[in-house]
């Protein structure tokens, strides 16, 4: 009788142990995420940027189109620049548990004139709050691809002259 049990937990044990041998072993593919659109995603501070891209026109001009994420439990500055000029440079204000999308008809622009990167190409755009700071690599979308043709930043308007007047 011992050795009927005996033999029967050892069956059971090599059923048990070859049915689940690989997950013991095997990495989780779900601690590694892969992004799945063509924007790119971090964290800075408690705020997630999330499928960040720049879409431009042949103007050398970038509309970055980005949902920004305040994850903590009280409001957060979020300085956004591209270069050193600080005419590409805006702060967005999130409050606590507050989501934004930047780059939208229905959000706030965030333009970037004077883009040295091409579509198809990264751009480094920085992002601050508080202490915390991250550079993304953001790509370089065309404004004429499909999906896109909507985010394709206006024409910024430029200053029109004053007439002087006659003497």
């Amino acid at each position: 009788m011992r050795a009927r049990a005996g033999l029967a937990v050892s069956i059971a044990a090599a059923i048990l142990v070859s049915m689940t041998g690989c997950d013991l072993f095997a990495p989780q593919e779900t601690l590694y995420i892969k992004e799945a659109s063509d924007g790119v995603s971090g964290n800075v501070g408690p705020v997630f940027i999330g499928n960040a891209v720049i879409v431009a026109d042949s103007q050398k001009v970038g509309n970055l189109v980005v949902t920004l994420i305040n994850q903590g439990s009280s409001s957060e500055d979020v300085k956004i620049a591209y270069g050193s000029d600080s005419q590409n440079q805006q702060t967005i204000s999130l409050g606590p548990a507050e989501t934004k999308q930047l780059g939208t008809a229905d959000g706030t622009l965030v333009y970037f004139t004077e883009l040295t990167s091409i579509p198809g190409s990264l751009a480094n755009v920085g992002f601050t709050t508080g202490d915390a700071a991250v550079d993304l690599q953001v790509p370089v979308l065309a404004g004429d691809l499909p999906p896109y043709t909507t985010l394709t930043p206006t024409p910024l308007p430029s200053p029109s002259p004053t007439p002087l007047p006659s003497p």
